[in-house]
């Protein structure tokens, strides 16, 4: 081809092979129908550098129009044994230059064979070298002939191939085309040649690689396969020669539609029409989109009247003088004004004048702001609502920028503060902090800081923050800094696209509300008569020095006051309370450093030493409490003399090993202070649990104090026999436990009996029966009962075998059977189940309520308050009774008994041991009997031994007897053949 000849551009499509048909049109020479291209006038169109002349071996393939393109067939996949027309304007292969048919060669079988030009010596030159190769695969046709596969085909760029897409021949328009002689192409896939790009409809497109690399465009006509022949085809058409201006026109107006098509998309789904006013023509356009928001006709022509009445009345006004401002000076219309057909709705007009070429134009838009406008009105409806809220709310408020700078306050924060919004506008959060309220003067450590974020948090969030310490002013001029005001702070963080951050902090005001906890810690942590620390502080001050370098050195001294009760029971237990407090503050005063007093139980004080050895050992320290605690104390307007009994243990005496690690302990410095700081800042005072030493220090001490008022000594330390001694107590306590749970208690029951000899009431009485020990009386496990508390599962164990036990007992004649009498030492009226306890247990059992009785020693009784009262009241009209057991014992008055709650009074032995030989106790005796039978209570006399005893007792009008000479302890059914005799004379009491 010639170079100076443009490329051409052709279509491309692919033919699938099919099998050949075993008879063909075209094989037996007949014309072979297709389908018939259109004529057109209109001359061919060629590039205006294309060449004039062309070589005389050069074939000329005349373009066709994209009319005759259009007129090809319905589809170019051609049936298997159908080929389309020969291209008008283009001779058939075989047919001479005139048009006129020529014989068609055929071979020696009488086959049609396809003219080849020569190319053997004496050839005619083709003028293109290419044309000359041959395909060593495929047999050339001599001289004169043309391959018969190719006669099948139009004239033209075609290429015939196998069923595996394989190239089998091809014309010498395709080689031309390619680039490549026929026989270099026969064998190579014809993918590699020719590449589909696009499919139209059912025309496919697509270019031919040429050997220079570069590609030309062509449309494919293809056959499943040619009539005969195993082969598929592809024959190229030449679309070159389609006029470009008129495809550059085309899609120039196709880009124009579409660009409108998209911009009315975009204007509809924006709701922003546009719109035009030729003011030279006097002409309108308005866009869809306009139409609708202005309310005006789909269609036609809208003249300017339209336009003014599309507007609400009410805005017309302001529409005309804005439109005549623009049109004479040219200032831009902006506005909204309110459609006539609509006005719920708002519409954002804006127009501008300006000049094309000799003509005026306004150009404008219209926008539906309705609900953009409707949304800024909630806005600033929300955002007053905030600022009201904010202004009324009764806590403290503060917004503060990214960089934590206040930017506004409430009056409530500004109140809180003591300053006032411009003070406080532009301030740090952490200025706000008061530092030496919350870690002390002398602390060195960073702070935290106020708006600090929970650790791994980011963006937007929200958090809760404890009470943090922020510095008030005293309203007024001068404004000094007082007592700081504690606050929760309730932080919510906003981030902005840009990232910047605004802080909305709530501040809640919880100075009274630590001010109360502080004071429950406080209570929790300290005995609230004496305000010394109490028992919880004094065991986790002893673990915390267990765990230290000074843990043996750490002492522990258990005083008890001595005759403690007689001051309580003289002079009342306001005195007891007076004379605890003195000696509280005498403690407290007197200690060395490094020595804390406490209060362990009632009139017990417990003194912790964090090391002995630097206050002389533990004798010389035992001796300056001794010296505290023996005084005399003035307790309303009478000098009292006290003294106490001590009883130490040492670290050492447990065994502890030296610690050398861990944390320091001062031994000059108050060994409760660390431990109350920690209580108030809700902490422990180290981690880790209880030293295991801590219980075993504290009980050994106590059981030195049990030594010590068992002895003539009042000081006790605590040895190898006083610690064994308390294991073996600890050893016993564990055993009652079991014993209680398993039953191993057992009731012997004494009778209270008539001057007739009849038993009116029987005392219970519990023993122990041990498995090791045997039978075990109470003055040997009552006292461990009552160190470990057991003394109230103790009681509630006895009134329940008792009652069981007294509902089987028989009765003598028609007497009624005897009571029961319990005695209670731990379960006592005013405890929160004591009542509850009594009606399950006296219910459950059977036993009649007037066979009850309810023993208490007189401290028990005395100054009741109304509620236990009432409670012993109830059970006193159900039909029980309550005895005061041991009255006259200490410095008991009889004046007491007028006010106690008893139907039932029961003289000491110690009174009736010397009746019958003293004349004191016998007019004791005297005394009580007659003032309880003044005022209607039963006299009972306990301990009574002799004949003597009982004679006098008798003659001073004594209402019942208890003691030996009438029947010892016996176990229930013992007493239950007793009863079932009748009354006891005193001369069975052996026989017991």
């Amino acid at each position: 081809m010639n170079g100076a000849r443009p490329m051409p551009r052709l279509a491309v499509v692919r033919v699938a092979d099919a099998d050949a048909s075993e008879s063909s049109p075209a094989l037996a020479g007949e014309q072979v129908p297709g389908p018939a291209r259109p004529d057109t006038s209109r001359p061919e169109p060629r590039p205006d550098h294309a060449p004039q002349s062309r070589r005389p071996s050069e074939r000329v393939v005349e373009p066709r129009s994209s009319e005759e393109s259009a007129a090809e067939p319905t589809a170019d996949r051609c049936e298997a044994d159908t080929l389309p027309t020969i291209p008008r304007g283009r001779p058939a292969r075989g047919e001479a230059a005139s048009g006129r048919p020529s014989p068609r060669p055929r071979g020696e079988d009488g086959s049609l064979r396809r003219r080849r030009t020569a190319t053997g010596p004496g050839a005619e030159p083709t003028g293109n070298p290419v044309e000359a190769a041959t395909v060593a695969a495929t047999p050339v046709p001599a001289p004169g002939t043309t391959d018969p596969l190719l006669d099948l085909l139009p004239e033209g760029p075609a290429v015939v191939v196998d069923t595996d897409g394989l190239v089998v021949t091809a014309s010498r328009e395709f080689a031309r085309l390619v680039g490549l002689a026929v026989g270099e192409m026969v064998g190579t896939p014809v993918d590699a040649l020719v590449r589909t790009t696009s499919t139209v409809g059912t025309s496919e497109h697509g270019e031919v690689r040429r050997r220079d690399g570069e590609t030309v465009p062509v449309r494919l006509v293809r056959w499943n396969r040619l009539p005969g022949t195993p082969h598929g085809a592809l024959v190229l058409v030449d679309v070159s020669d389609v006029d470009r201006d008129e495809v550059v026109a085309r899609a120039v107006d196709s880009a124009v539609a579409d660009e409108r098509r998209r911009l009315e998309g975009l204007s509809r789904l924006a709701q922003v029409g546009s719109w035009e006013h030729d003011r030279t023509r006097d002409t309108w356009s308005f866009s869809s989109v306009a139409r609708t928001l202005f309310g005006l006709p789909p269609f036609g022509t809208v003249g300017r009247a339209s336009v003014a009445e599309s507007v609400h009345p009410m805005d017309r006004p302001q529409m005309s003088a804005r439109w005549t401002t623009m049109v004479e000076s040219g200032a831009r219309l902006d506005l909204e004004v309110r459609p006539v057909h609509d006005p719920s709705r708002l519409l954002h007009v804006r127009a501008e004048r300006t000049s094309v070429g000799h003509r005026t134009v306004v150009a404008g838009s219209v926008e539906d702001v309705t609900e953009r406008r409707a949304l800024e009105t909630r806005m600033r409806t929300s955002t007053q609502r905030f600022t009201d809220l904010l202004a009324v709310a009764p806590v403290g408020v503060a917004i503060f920028d990214d960089h934590e700078r206040l930017v506004q306050a409430n009056q409530s924060l500004c109140r809180l503060l003591g300053e006032g919004q411009e003070s406080l506008r532009g301030r740090r959060a952490d200025e706000l902090l008061d530092l030496v309220a919350e870690q002390g003067p002398d602390t060195v450590a960073m702070p935290t800081p106020l708006l600090a974020r929970p650790a791994g948090s980011a963006g937007s969030i929200s958090w809760s923050c404890a009470a943090r310490a922020l510095q008030r002013r005293e309203r007024g001029a001068r404004g000094e800094l007082t007592d700081p005001v504690w606050c929760e702070l309730h932080v919510s963080v906003s981030v902005d696209d840009a990232g910047g951050a605004t802080h909305l902090v709530v501040f809640t005001d919880v100075t009274e509300n630590r001010r109360v906890e502080a004071s429950l810690r406080h209570q929790a942590m300290h005995d609230e008569l004496t305000g010394l620390p109490n028992r919880r502080t004094l065991t986790r001050a002893v673990s915390h020095l267990l765990g230290g370098p000074t843990a043996r050195r750490t002492a522990v001294l258990f005083c008890d006051l001595d005759n403690f009760k007689r001051v309580n029971d003289s002079l009342g237990h306001d005195a007891g309370d007076e004379l605890l407090v003195w000696l509280a503050d005498r403690l407290r005063d007197g200690l060395p450093p490094g020595c804390t007093a406490t209060r362990h139980s009632g009139d017990e004080f417990v003194v912790l030493c964090a090391d002995v050895d630097a206050h002389g050992g533990l004798d010389a320290l035992t001796d300056l409490v001794g010296k505290l605690l023996r005084t005399a104390v003035p307790v309303h307007g009478q000098l009292v003399r006290v003294s106490a009994t001590i009883g130490a243990a040492v670290g050492a005496a447990l065994g502890l090993p030296a610690t050398l690690d861990g944390y320091e302990v001062d031994p000059y410095a108050d060994p409760v202070a660390g431990v109350l700081a920690a209580a108030r800042a809700d902490v422990d005072v180290h981690d880790g649990p209880e030293h295991p030493a801590t219980a075993d220090l504290i009980r050994f001490a106590d059981a030195a104090l049990f030594e010590a008022k068992s002895g003539s000594n009042r000081v006790a330390l605590a040895d190898e026999a006083i610690m064994r001694g308390a294991d073996e107590a600890l050893r016993m306590e564990m055993q009652l436990r079991q014993a209680m749970v398993n039953d191993e208690l057992v009731l012997h029951f004494q009778p209270v009996v008539g001057p007739d000899g009849c038993v009116q009431t029987a005392e219970a009485l519990v023993r122990w029966q041990h498995p090791e020990h045997g039978l075990i009386f109470p003055d040997k496990f009552l006292p461990v009962a009552e160190a470990a508390d057991l003394l109230g599962d103790l009681d509630r164990w006895v009134l329940r075998a008792a009652v069981r036990e007294a509902a089987t007992w028989p009765a003598y004649g028609d007497r009624p059977a005897a009571s029961v009498a319990v005695n209670l030492a731990g379960l006592l009226p005013g405890d929160p189940d004591f009542l509850t306890t009594v009606h399950e247990i006296v219910l459950g059992s059977g036993l009649p309520w007037d066979r009850l009785v309810l023993e208490l020693v007189e401290t028990c009784l005395a100054d009741l308050p109304p509620s236990t009262l009432r409670e012993m009241n109830e059970l006193i009209a159900a039909g029980v009774r309550f005895a005061v057991d041991d009255f006259g014992t200490g410095y008991s008055s009889l004046s007491r008994l007028t006010g106690l709650p008893a139907q039932i009074v029961k003289l000491d032995r110690g009174f009736v041991r010397g009746v019958a030989t003293g004349e004191s106790d016998r007019a004791v005796a005297r005394a009580v009997v007659e003032l309880a039978a003044a005022i209607g209570q039963t006299c009972v006399a306990e301990g009574v031994e002799d004949e003597d005893q009982f004679a006098v007792l008798r003659d001073l009008g004594v209402d019942a007897y208890q003691g030996w000479l009438f029947a010892r302890a016996m176990p229930g059914p013992k007493l239950a053949e007793i009863l079932a005799r009748g009354p006891i004379a005193p001369d069975v009491a052996d026989a017991s």
